[in-house]
């Protein structure tokens, strides 16, 4: 895979990481529960700021927070703080192990809290104005949406490059072979010969003569260029009628009249010419490109 392609890919990877991260980023909450470290009633937890767990809680505006004492020790969750003392915004009193305490907080603001039987203990609510989840979950779902127009338009675009290069590719094969002129490789006698072409879409050669008198045509045939069918033989048409003949192998000798134009011979296989080829291989690429780029479009229009 081209290096190129490979860096198209990581990134539309990095887009549905951020897809699938992008909603958790933005939740919130309405109830919230707090617990004391275990513990934490002898100091050392402050220092990693984790003395209740979570240290910083965030709610919207009416949602309720819990305080549960799951520490062998006795604690209080004050409004406040340790050098200023408590606030008077809520207090627990002093909660028992396996005790619990909740208050609702109606408005926004930040508020600290701490122990007052263990100072070093303090934490924070964060609480949000009404409606601040929902925005946040809106801006959320514009960003996934975004996100995955992004990664639609990334893999669209890898599916382009890699369309592009193999049709590069196949055209730089063709180039490296060999022009085949059914003329080089068969022979053909007895009457005044124009042209001998193969013709892939119907697997046959085609002789073009000008027959001025009654005669007979003499060919000789090449693997390279026409197979007989399984049985090793031919089917032979005159003007676009069948017409008997003799065959020898690959040699075929073949009775026309004054007048005919058009000798063509039928086989299980006929090798197109470069040019054929080339076309092929244009179409080929054409017919990708418009595909790939009709379904980008679709992909990237919003559904309503």
């Amino acid at each position: 895979m081209k290096m190129s392609t490979l860096s198209s890919l990581l990134v539309l990877m990095s887009v549905v990481s951020m897809v699938a991260i992008a909603p958790n980023a933005f939740a919130m909450h309405h109830e919230v529960t707090i617990t004391n470290a275990p513990g934490s009633a002898t100091p050392g937890c402050e220092e990693t700021n984790n003395c209740f767990i979570p240290s910083v809680a965030t709610i919207e505006a009416g949602g309720t927070v819990t305080w549960e004492n799951t520490d062998n020790a006795a604690h209080t969750a004050t409004s406040g703080s340790a050098t200023d003392g408590p606030d008077g915004v809520f207090d627990s009193s002093l909660m028992m192990v396996d005790g619990s305490f909740s208050h609702t907080f109606d408005t926004a603001g930040t508020y600290d809290y701490f122990c007052m039987v263990h100072p070093w203990m303090s934490g924070t609510v964060i609480v949000e104005a009404a409606g601040a989840a929902d925005a946040a979950a809106d801006a959320a779902a514009a960003d996934a949406a975004a996100a995955d127009a992004a990664a639609a338009d990334a893999a669209a675009a890898v599916a382009a490059l890699e369309a592009e290069q193999a049709a590069k590719e196949a055209a730089a094969a063709a180039m490296e072979r060999p022009s085949i002129d059914a003329a080089t490789y068969i022979n053909a006698s007895g009457a005044s010969v124009t042209s001998i072409t193969a013709n892939a879409d119907d697997d046959s050669v085609i002789i073009v003569i000008d027959a001025e008198d009654d005669g007979e045509l003499s060919v000789q045939l090449h693997s390279k260029v026409i197979k007989a069918f399984d049985d090793g033989s031919y089917f032979v048409l005159i003007d676009n009628e069948e017409v008997e003949f003799e065959q020898n192998g690959n040699k075929l000798t073949i009775p026309y009249e004054a007048g005919n134009e058009r000798v063509e011979i039928v086989g299980s296989y006929a090798v197109p010419e470069f040019g054929t080829i080339a076309m092929i291989i244009l179409a080929v690429a054409i017919v990708s490109i418009i595909a790939i780029t009709a379904k980008t479009r679709m992909t990237l229009i919003p559904k309503l």
